[in-house]
C-alpha cells in the first residue's frame, strides 16, 4: 500500500487478479450520466478506482476523471488500462481521504468500493468535493446466484463457510443513503448483463475476491475453496462460461 494511505481492504495480492473479473454494464452507466446529467468534459472522481474497470468507461464517455486508488498495486493496473486515454489523472486517496480540492467534481463514483468505508466520514468528503448540486453514484456487480454455475459455486462455498456473510456489497444502499441529510433525489438503478470469459480466467477471477477472503478462516481455506471451484470449473465441457451479472447501482444528488 502507498505511503500514509490505509484501508480495511488489502488487494495488494489480489490485483493481478482483479482485472479479470466482470466488467461494469455499458448501457447502465450510459443511462447513469444521462440521468445525472453529467455531460462531456466535466469533471468526475472515481474513488476506489482499482485496475481501472469503472473509470475507462467514465474516460469513454469523455469525462474529466480523477481516478483515486489507496491500493499501489491496483492503481499500477488500472494506470496500465487507461494509458491510451488523455482525460484522466490517477492519484492515491481513499473515500475519506481523496485528497482533491473542494467543489471541484460534478459527479463522484464508487465503483464496487463505497462498501469498503467509514460512512460517516466518507459522506463528509463528498459533501466537501462535489460542486453545488452534484451527484453520488455507488455500485456493484452481484454474481447472479440463479445461474447453474453460480449454484454450484453458491455450494462449495457453503460446504466450507455455512454461514458465509455477503457483507455490505448486498444492502438495499436507498436506506443508509436516505439517512444522510445532503443527499436527495435517492434512486436505485439496475441491468443485467452476461459475460463470456475463458475457464482459466474465470478460475482466477475467483482468486480476487476479497468478500469471500475475508470470510475464510485462513489463506489455507481460501485455496481450498478456490481449488474445489477450479475442479467445478474444470469438469465443464465448454471452453467459456457464461456467467450472468447484476450491476446494480445508487444514484442520489448533493441538497
Amino acid at each position: 500500500m502507498s505511503k500514509n494511505i490505509k484501508t480495511n481492504w488489502d488487494y495488494t495480492n489480489l490485483a493481478r487478479y482483479y482485472d479479470l473479473r466482470a466488467d461494469y454494464s455499458h448501457k447502465l452507466i450510459k443511462k447513469i450520466l444521462k440521468k445525472i446529467k453529467c455531460n462531456a468534459n466535466y469533471p468526475v472522481a472515481d474513488v476506489g478506482a482499482g485496475t481501472g474497470k469503472l473509470t475507462k468507461l467514465l474516460c469513454k464517455n469523455k469525462l474529466i476523471v480523477n481516478a483515486i486508488e489507496p491500493n499501489q498495486n491496483m492503481r499500477l493496473y488500472g494506470e496500465k488500462n487507461t494509458k491510451n486515454f488523455t482525460n484522466i489523472n490517477w492519484s492515491s486517496g481513499t473515500g475519506e481521504n481523496t485528497t482533491l480540492k473542494s467543489n471541484s467534481v460534478y459527479s463522484v463514483f464508487f465503483g464496487s468500493s463505497f462498501n469498503t468505508l467509514d460512512y460517516k466520514k466518507a459522506f463528509k468528503e463528498i459533501k466537501r468535493i462535489l460542486v453545488k448540486n452534484g451527484h453520488f453514484c455507488c455500485m456493484w456487480n452481484h454474481r447472479y446466484l440463479k445461474n447453474i454455475h453460480q449454484k454450484e459455486i453458491e455450494k462449495i462455498i457453503k460446504t466450507f463457510i455455512p454461514n458465509y456473510n455477503y457483507g455490505e456489497r448486498r444492502l438495499d444502499y436507498k436506506n443508509i443513503l436516505s439517512k444522510e441529510k445532503n443527499l436527495k433525489n435517492i434512486k436505485k438503478l439496475s441491468d443485467r448483463f452476461i459475460i463470456k470469459i475463458k475457464k482459466n480466467d474465470f478460475i482466477k477471477a475467483w482468486k480476487s475476491h476479497g468478500t469471500l477472503q475475508r470470510n475464510c478462516k485462513s489463506n489455507f481455506q481460501f485455496k481450498k475453496i478456490i481449488i474445489a471451484i477450479t475442479k467445478y470449473v474444470n469438469s465443464l465441457k465448454q471452453e467459456y462460461v457464461e456467467v450472468p451479472y447484476d450491476n446494480v447501482a445508487y444514484i442520489a444528488q448533493l441538497r
